[in-house]
């Protein structure tokens, strides 16, 4: 159970859980959304708000793990559990008081609308019993949580009124006068709470204290407010004075009765002519902003949903207004016109000789007016010009907007209408991955695919590319499900590179800025000025994310963060809140249309595209230089972040600057390494060397050969990459680089090495030492040592490898570099393991696991799962070690690392042997020994042994002949297949049947 309606507590068992402040803020975080998803982002903002650590994302993840520890299972499921992008607080496993509340609340509010008034109170008394304080108290939170402490003290309020009224109704008089005159006293400018006052003296038969108390509010509001009570308040009054004692008609409740004719539909709101998917909460948080505020307006840019969310809102309010008037604004043209367009909604005929302005607040003046104003940005000026009159002289007037910016009135609310809730198209699979994606949906039943679930995986992948290509624009969605009668699914997804050549033909009658996505583009871009076009077309340089920064250097003027400012306004650059900063971004089809826009300039593009390219490259060169300290893990998150733009800036370059191509090819090999992109990362490198020309810098030549020998050898493909470190050797030395040669023969060193050639990798390692030593270069010489290291635990010599590595890690800890240093604790928990003293290796190893993790090192998590699990296999933790090695062969098949990967099957061969699988473990192995084949390395000298032993476990389980047609249907092993027959092992073991 976890309370949040009070100080804030979880029990478990009827027990307190205790738990230390951060955590218990970090718990209240995820019990206020239990059963949904909170993103990491999310979690920071509301544990830390603007002043979260530049480690809030590491700190976050311990506090989770900690708190996951704490709450443990429930049905063999963790209470919290890891969802992309962020993290989910199991609601089948826990209480909540807030969701039993606001279920109360909601029952009260139905059975009162429904005239069953005892009923009623009853809800509205069990949900205020629940609460034990102030919402939250004893808990810091910041941000939206801040926000959502203040919604539940507002609903609990309106639980009184309702609880208040519901008694008053159902003829319980007893004790509400003294409890609404505390209330009262408390909120003395909430109308409602005098009108059940005034209502509740009436009906006990005091009417002189009844209009006596009517003043009194009167006083008050107009003293503090500046503005006469409203409707409900002269209602009442109106009925003492008539003598009327009717709590029902005095507070104008419904008749008590369960069925009867709903409420008339308000006649100028347009009538839907398809289902409105995936906008309930925003209906339903947009109607409780309208509750309060007076100015609301939705903001997003065109074919986002404004209008028909708008719509809804309207619908959903539409009973707690005498009026609902809806205003098209699309096709006013000036100040005149949109004053004619309000007057022609309201049904009213100009006046001759009056002024417009003032017929309008005449009409509207006396009723409870909700007024929705459709289409603002056109003439925003002046829609905020009449709002803002019309505001002021009609006190129970409220106004909806929609519009691409906001009116910029005082007390407005804006509220940003975002796309729908898309998938990630890359960690889409199978139909199921598509499952509760508001984007899907829409795009599905447009589409008219009855059965989500029945799509093929191939048809889901381009589902849920579609949908992104769409960035969860609502329009662009409608408009390319209408190929869907035309193109297959995989069709619509690749003629997506084009969507404005696919995402037209919208339906007949919709405006015509909604029938085709370029007409919604344009719409929009000639709503700028020339200055705010300028620099859209020379943002959309930018692939990913981009910071002001970057900003500055594309475009370089002193108003820059000012036309920033205005883009944002008008829903044209979206505000991305990361852990390093803030971050703006382009939504793809507006993106598109200013790329073309730039490149129609060829002199703005020209210079645009250098000033992007020049920018990139600093960052990347002045990170380089960073990445082997302590906050390597944040800074290759933040390089993650630009990886489009680097992605653009080198392609750029290779046509325009070949040299400085190279230049930020080299500067990011390492973090291809750290992010696992090996492939892309060469990819780069061999297209940017292509593009060499002579009189190029030796020294960057060199460096980029060093380079790209390096991630070649990560993915095993040894002949080139000996072919490039040997080029890099021969022009380090010919520029007499010793930091440079040490380089390049502890790489050409690591390559015999993996080849088996131990003797020529050790004398290579000490040659790299010595260079480096003579060169005074620390990192040169540290890595040489610790190269000498690894190759000596794999050769065997664990006593020369325990020294070698133990001096590296004491010079990679003494300069900061926290990657290399775990490296060499993997090293010492490898020759721990292999001289028998396994304490001494599980603590090496997890040290080092713990800091892969916390950098999101694939590559070094891999390594010391697959360690970790021999120490598991020989302490006899066979299911533990079964579960580290398929982790590990997992990352080391999805990096591309084959050598390793060879390793893991033989691991696993022993592994499944034990579990009494015997074929199957003779498939593993013939899938190991295939891969050295095909790569041309041999069983590592210190895993000898153990894989002889295996293959001898094996083969005395099976006969010759199976073992052999096992070894040969190894070679083509699928990899999902193998996920599937290991979790078949694991599964009975979790459920204790094993």
């Amino acid at each position: 159970m976890i309370n949040l309606l009070g100080p804030v507590d979880a029990r478990r068992a009827g027990h307190l859980v205790t738990l230390p402040p951060r955590r218990r803020s970090l718990l209240t975080l995820l019990a206020l959304r239990a059963g949904g998803v909170v993103t990491a982002e999310h979690l920071a903002d509301g544990l830390w708000g603007e002043e979260a650590p530049p480690t809030a994302v590491r700190t976050l993840h311990a506090h989770i793990a900690k708190l996951g520890s704490v709450l443990g299972e429930h049905e063999g499921r963790r209470v919290i559990q890891r969802r992309d992008p962020g993290y989910i607080l199991n609601a089948d496993a826990v209480h909540v008081d807030r969701d039993r509340f606001e279920d109360l609340v909601t029952i009260g509010q139905k059975s009162s609308a429904e005239g069953r008034f005892a009923e009623s109170a009853r809800s509205f008394d069990a949900g205020l019993r629940l609460w034990r304080g102030e919402a939250l108290s004893g808990c810091r939170v910041y941000g939206w949580a801040a926000a959502e402490a203040g919604y539940l003290e507002e609903l609990r309020l309106q639980a009184f009124e309702g609880l208040f009224a519901a008694s008053l109704a159902a003829g319980v008089y007893d004790t509400v006068v003294g409890k609404v005159e505390r209330l009262v006293a408390e909120y003395p400018l909430r109308e409602r709470l005098w009108e059940l006052l005034i209502v509740a003296l009436q009906v006990t038969g005091r009417s002189g204290d009844a209009l006596m108390t009517y003043q009194r509010a009167r006083r008050t509001i107009v003293d503090e407010l500046g503005i006469e009570p409203g409707e409900g308040l002269r209602h009442v009054e109106a009925c003492v004075l008539e003598g009327a004692t009717e709590p029902r008609s005095l507070l104008r409740l419904a008749a008590p009765t369960r069925t009867g004719p709903s409420a008339p539909e308000p006649a100028t709101l347009p009538q839907e002519m398809s289902t409105l998917i995936g906008r309930k909460t925003d209906i339903a948080e947009t109607a409780a902003v309208l509750n309060t505020a007076r100015l609301v307006t939705l903001t997003g840019f065109g074919g986002s949903g404004k209008t028909r969310l708008a719509v809804a809102v309207a619908r959903a309010v539409a009973a707690d207004f005498a009026e609902v008037v809806f205003v098209d604004l699309a096709a006013t043209g000036d100040k005149d016109a949109v004053g004619d367009a309000i007057a022609s909604a309201l049904g009213i005929r100009r006046e001759p000789g009056a002024r417009s302005l003032d017929q309008l607040a005449r009409r509207v003046s006396q009723a409870r007016v909700l007024m929705v104003l459709d289409n603002c940005e056109r003439l925003v000026g002046e829609c905020a010009d009449i709002a803002q009159v019309l505001l002021t002289r009609c006190s129970h007037l409220k106004i909806l907007g929609t519009s691409q910016e906001a009116l910029r009135l005082p007390g407005e609310v804006v509220r940003a209408v975002s796309g729908l809730g898309l998938p990630d198209p890359d960690l889409v699979r199978t139909a199921a991955d598509l499952v509760g994606y508001d984007a899907v949906t829409l795009f599905c039943e447009r589409a008219e695919i009855g059965d989500v679930a029945a799509l093929s995986p191939v048809d889901a992948r381009a589902v849920a590319a579609i949908c992104a290509k769409c960035d969860g624009s609502p329009l662009a969605i409608e408009l390319a499900a209408t190929r869907a009668r035309l193109l297959t699914l995989p069709e619509i997804a690749y003629r997506m590179r084009d969507p404005y050549s696919v995402l037209t033909n919208g339906p007949r009658g919709s405006r015509p800025q909604h029938r085709a996505l370029r007409a919604t583009v344009e719409w929009s871009y000639n709503l700028l000025g020339a200055e705010e076009r300028s620099a859209l077309r020379r943002f959309s340089v930018f692939g990913g994310a981009f910071t002001l920064e970057a900003v500055a250097a594309v475009h370089p003027d002193p108003s820059v963060l000012e036309t920033v400012g205005r883009l944002v306004d008008k829903s044209l650059l979206k505000p991305l809140f990361t852990l390093s900063g803030m971050r703006y971004r382009l939504l793809r089809t507006i993106r598109r249309y200013a790329l073309e826009q730039l490149t129609a300039r060829p002199g703005e593009h020209t210079q645009a595209r250098r000033a992007h390219a020049t920018h990139y490259l600093r960052c990347a060169e002045e990170t380089e230089r960073r990445l082997q300290g302590p906050e390597l893990g944040d800074l290759v998150k933040e390089l993650a972040e630009h990886h489009d733009d680097m992605r653009e800036a080198v392609n750029w370059l290779i046509g325009d600057d070949p040299e400085s191509a190279l230049r930020l090819a080299a500067a990011l090999w390492r973090y291809h390494h750290l992010r696992g992109r090996y492939a892309e990362g060469r990819d780069w490198l061999r297209t940017a060397l292509a593009a060499s020309a002579t009189g190029m810098s030796r020294r960057v030549l060199a460096k980029a050969y060093w380079s790209a020998s390096r991630l070649a050898v990560l993915e095993c493909d040894y002949q080139e990459a000996e072919a490039l470190a040997a080029s890099a050797l021969e022009t380090y030395e010919a520029e007499h680089d010793d930091d440079g040669a040490a380089r390049s023969l502890a790489l050409l060193g690591e390559i015999s090495r993996e080849l088996g050639d131990d003797g020529r990798a050790i004398e290579l390692g000490r040659r790299s030492l010595a260079v480096a030593e003579r060169g005074g270069d620390e990192w040169a010489a540290g890595h040489a040592l610790r190269s000498l290291g690894f190759a000596s635990w794999l050769r065997g010599d664990f006593a020369g490898a325990a020294l070698l590595s133990s001096k590296a890690a004491r010079l990679f800890d003494r300069l900061g570099d926290s990657e290399r240093l775990a490296w060499c604790r993997l090293d010492l928990g490898a020759v721990a393991f292999y001289t028998g003293d396994l304490g001494a290796a599980s603590y090496h190893l997890g040290l080092a696991l713990s800091a892969f993790l916390e950098m999101d090192f694939d590559e070094g998590i891999a390594w010391a799962e697959n360690l970790l699990a021999l120490v598991d296999l020989r302490l006899g933790r066979q299911d533990a070690a079964l579960g580290r090695l398929a982790t590990s062969l997992r990352l080391h098949h999805e990096l591309g690392d084959r050598w390793r990967a060879a390793v893991v099957l033989g691991a696993l061969a022993r592994a499944v042997a034990v579990f009494g699988e015997g074929e199957f473990a003779a498939e593993l192995l013939g899938a190991a020994e295939h891969i050295r084949q095909e790569i041309g390395t041999p069983v590592p000298s210190c895993e000898r042994a153990a894989y002889e032993e295996t293959r001898a476990l094996i083969r005395g389980m099976v006969t010759a002949s199976a073992y052999q047609v096992a070894v040969s249907y190894g070679v083509g092993l699928d990899i999902e297949r193998l996920w599937q027959r290991i979790t078949g092992l694991l599964s009975p073991v979790a459920s204790g049947t094993r």
